[in-house]
């Protein structure tokens, strides 16, 4: 393995194990129909090769154009040669675990090879925006964004045929835990970053989920940031940030978690408004089993995509508002990993029982079930495959219109601010 393809799978550990351990909550809906993950990627591309440049000759699997904001004018240029600044793009998790995700990073190719080339400063300093446009050809990437730099914007859309996936970003600085194979605690050493950017779409499964997160992306600067789920029956979203609680100069690692929820992901996942959501939603950190409240915010953002942000601007690794002496005096030693979670202030309504789940005609669907108390309407959803359909009603019951022909699986829920946990599935079969 070549020394930057190690430095970059050092960093890529992080999106790597939000891969492996969102496998574990069902989060998408899939079907045994779902296309191969490797669809539309040529069988001479392997894991890591760098995308060219976009040309006549290179019509795919290329970058079509990049841009850095160096005079912080607003005006994104590709900067002089002699900066020696590049914008790299590839696809890994291809063979080993047919997962591929598409990967990005600014670089800054030093002819001695220090700092290393994923430190942008002093060329391009911290919290310079920067944007992309990459063409992956009949390959689809994720439409949700992990990223290690803020973000104003990604968006995956199919133009001509191909999938072009657009981003507009901006560097941060993080404290990256060196030496840490086993323990990203207690590493051997740290180095700061002061200005960075990377980020990865990762490979989901086919379904109404992924197709709701068009435009949705969290980050972080944890030097390693695991366990990324969604778990649709609690409604909770939950991280792990891991790495050295101190900086190499002694002063605590402050550590950033952002989140922004599309109005679609938001309307599908929680069955409410991004305006409703922003009051109805708790923040916790939970260190060696002791959980705290972290100071967020929650912002309405109407554009480019709408939707709702969510900053927790200052989490550390470890300090005294921890209320518990063992975790403090622990957290002396190494970081405590704190796992955060997302997840609705108040408790979800029941479950309510599904009566009866009916045809209506022959492209839909009526769906009825009992009241739940304190519900102020009702949500019913019916899938077949990887497509799903939504409808809500004042009462529990719903017609689930523009269905095609075939078996669909349907159920309801209550909603009081946000949606309440789903009754069973029945079946109807359309003709």
């Amino acid at each position: 393995m070549s020394t930057s393809r190690s430095h970059r799978l050092r960093r890529l550990f992080a999106v790597v194990s939000v891969l492996a351990a969102s496998a574990i909550i069902p989060h998408s809906i899939a079907s045994a129909a779902d296309p191969d993950p490797t669809e539309g990627i040529p069988a001479s591309y392997k894991d890591y090769d760098q995308f060219p440049a976009c040309s006549e000759s290179v019509k795919t699997f290329c970058v079509a154009s990049w841009g850095v904001d160096l005079n912080g004018d607003g005006v994104f240029e590709t900067p002089n040669s002699n900066l020696k600044i590049s914008f790299k793009a590839w696809i890994y998790n291809i063979k080993d675990y047919k997962a591929p995700g598409l990967v990005y990073e600014l670089e800054v190719n030093r002819p001695s090879g220090v700092p290393s080339f994923q430190e942008l400063a002093p060329e391009i300093p911290v919290g310079t925006a920067a944007t992309f446009v990459i063409n992956t050809g009949a390959f689809r990437p994720s439409p949700y964004l992990f990223a290690s730099s803020d973000v104003n914007q990604i968006d995956v859309n199919q133009v001509d045929g191909n999938w072009i996936t657009t981003g507009v970003i901006r560097t941060y600085s993080y404290t990256a835990a060196i030496g840490c194979e086993d323990d990203c605690n207690n590493p051997t050493s740290t180095t700061d970053f002061h200005s960075f950017a990377q980020g990865v779409l990762n490979h989901e499964s086919p379904g109404t989920l992924r197709d709701s997160k068009k435009g949705m992306w969290v980050s972080s600067n944890a030097s390693v940031t695991s366990g990324f789920v969604f778990d649709q029956t609690e409604l909770t979203f939950s991280v792990n940030l891991l790495g050295p609680a101190k900086r190499p100069d002694g002063t605590d690692n402050t550590l950033k978690y952002s989140a922004f929820l599309p109005d679609t992901f938001i309307q599908f996942a929680y069955g409410t408004t991004a305006d409703v959501l922003a009051t109805s939603l708790s923040t916790t950190r939970t260190d060696l089993g002791v959980t705290t409240k972290v100071a967020s915010t929650s912002t309405r953002v109407t554009s480019p995509i709408p939707g709702l942000l969510i900053t927790m601007p200052d989490i550390r690794l470890y300090s005294t508002p921890v209320s518990s002496q063992s975790v403090h005096s622990a957290a002396l030693r190494y970081s405590t990993a704190p796992t955060l979670k997302i997840k609705p202030s108040s408790s979800l309504l029941r479950a309510p029982s599904i009566k009866r789940a009916s045809r209506a005609s022959s492209t839909s669907v009526k769906v009825v079930g009992a009241s739940v108390s304190g519900a102020t309407y009702y949500q019913a959803m019916c899938t077949q495959g990887i497509v799903t359909k939504f409808a809500k009603e004042k009462t529990p019951t719903i017609t689930v219109k523009n269905l095609t022909s075939g078996k669909w699986s349907c159920k309801i829920r209550g909603v009081k601010k946000v949606g309440g946990r789903w009754s069973d599935k029945l079946n109807v079969k359309l003709k």
